[in-house]
């Protein structure tokens, strides 16, 4: 799709109901967003030399929304971003990559209180609207030094044509940055919602990714931005999985600066048109995600139908998803259908076995509980197809659920298994 041209942009955000509005990919990415502008810089917390601080800010303070990691363990920098959001304003998000301040103690609280400090002075803003992320090892302090270090910098830089700066300064074992913008109008009002996020490894969110930072130049409520930075999350960020595990540090903010003049109200169409730009860009977003996952060659989605309970679809769903043999099948383009069945029944969604069906690429392999004779060669080049569809019908009533995953490699043990080292 061309930039330069409207299009009637018909898309399914998993599990949400489908939406068709006249809206346009954009470049821009985070600062596609009037009002915004970003920087990304190298501050020496990386050993690879390779850029790993970012700054995303507004010219004032502006509606501002987050989401973040359900881990019972959590970083220091997501602790105090939720707190300060509460009052839901924000004026600049700083993310640093390389470390990500987590199992750090109070200690760890004090090192982020106190980069926030630095670059509140240093763009002359109040503390309490500097929103903080990091992401990176678990475990050693933040070099506090080396950040401040490198504010007045990351400050000079800050410009509506450093997204993609930006973008790159948040990436650990990321191949490629991640953005995506749309525009649309809403009211007479031409209005954009863009984007940038990181992650690759660790991923099996229940609301976000590891890193998100959204930015809109709608003018909307803190409080309805939150609802619908909620649900955006939850039918995207939430339905991908990598490896199965949740991050300690997982966070996605949404900022607002209502440079368009366009108002997004509760009760109106603005609301729906807005909802459909914000999904859209998370959706794409959250995609990239899995097409980059560590060491991923393909990518799979898993539709669940006829689940008893929404609940129970996406649990089998998410099993389905998240089994290593199931992954490993899928890597290794072999024929065992078997292991899709056997994930579906450890799920704990209720069906009974004599009727499950089992389709990948929409030929049937499972029907009537009972697997029929599909030539082994056949299967494996379905498997061997970059994006494999798989479907599983439970016939136990109309609750549907989606996960997009990926496949698990060779490589995703040798990136992992030197993490730290």
């Amino acid at each position: 799709m061309r930039n330069a041209e409207w299009t009637i942009v018909s898309f399914r955000i998993p599990n949400s109901e489908f939406r068709i509005r006249l809206m346009r990919w954009v470049p821009g990415g985070v600062t596609a967003a009037a009002g915004f502008a970003a920087s990304g810089i190298q501050a020496g917390i990386k050993r690879s030399r390779k850029p790993d601080l970012a700054l995303v800010a507004a010219a004032r303070p502006v509606a501002a929304a987050g989401v973040f990691t359900t881990n019972r363990v959590q970083a220091a920098p997501v602790l105090i971003s939720r707190e300060r959001l509460r009052r839901g304003r924000a004026q600049a998000v700083l993310i640093n990559s390389g470390c990500a301040n987590c199992l750090t103690g109070a200690a760890g609280m004090r090192d982020a209180r106190r980069i926030a400090r630095s670059l509140a002075a240093q763009l002359g803003i109040a503390e309490r609207h500097v929103l903080v992320a990091s992401t990176g090892l678990i475990g050693p302090r933040l070099p506090v030094a080396k950040v401040e270090r490198a504010l007045p910098a990351l400050a000079r830089q800050l410009s509506r044509r450093h997204h993609e700066a930006a973008a790159q300064a948040i990436l650990t074992t990321d191949l490629h940055p991640k953005e995506a913008a749309v525009e649309a109008r809403i009211a007479g009002r031409l209005v954009r919602v863009g984007g940038m996020a990181k992650g690759a490894g660790m991923i099996a969110p229940s609301m976000a990714t590891m890193l998100c930072v959204l930015t809109t130049d709608a003018g909307i409520a803190p409080g309805l931005l939150a609802r619908l930075l909620r649900d955006a999350a939850a039918r995207t960020f939430g339905c991908i999985s990598v490896d199965g595990d949740m991050s300690t540090n997982d966070t996605v903010f949404a900022l607002a600066s209502g440079a368009s003049g366009a108002a997004i109200r509760a009760g109106g169409s603005s609301r729906e048109t807005f909802a459909a730009m914000l999904e859209a860009v998370a959706g794409r977003l959250a995609e990239r995600l899995v097409q980059d996952g560590e060491g991923a060659a393909k990518r799979m989605t898993v539709d669940v139908v006829g689940g008893r309970t929404a609940r129970e679809a996406q649990a089998c769903a998410r099993q389905v998803a998240e089994s290593p043999l199931v992954k490993t099948m899928l890597a290794g383009s072999d024929p065992n259908v078997g292991r899709i069945a056997a994930a579906a029944g450890a799920s704990g969604a209720w069906f009974d076995p004599a009727r499950l069906e089992i389709r990948v690429e929409g030929v049937r392999l499972v029907a009537g509980g009972m697997a029929l004779p599909v030539p082994g060669t056949v299967l494996r080049r379905l498997l061997r197809r970059p994006r494999v569809r798989v479907l599983v019908h439970l016939h136990a009533g109309s609750s549907a659920w989606r996960m997009l995953t990926c496949d698990l490699t060779e490589e995703y043990v040798r990136i992992n298994a030197g993490y730290a080292t």
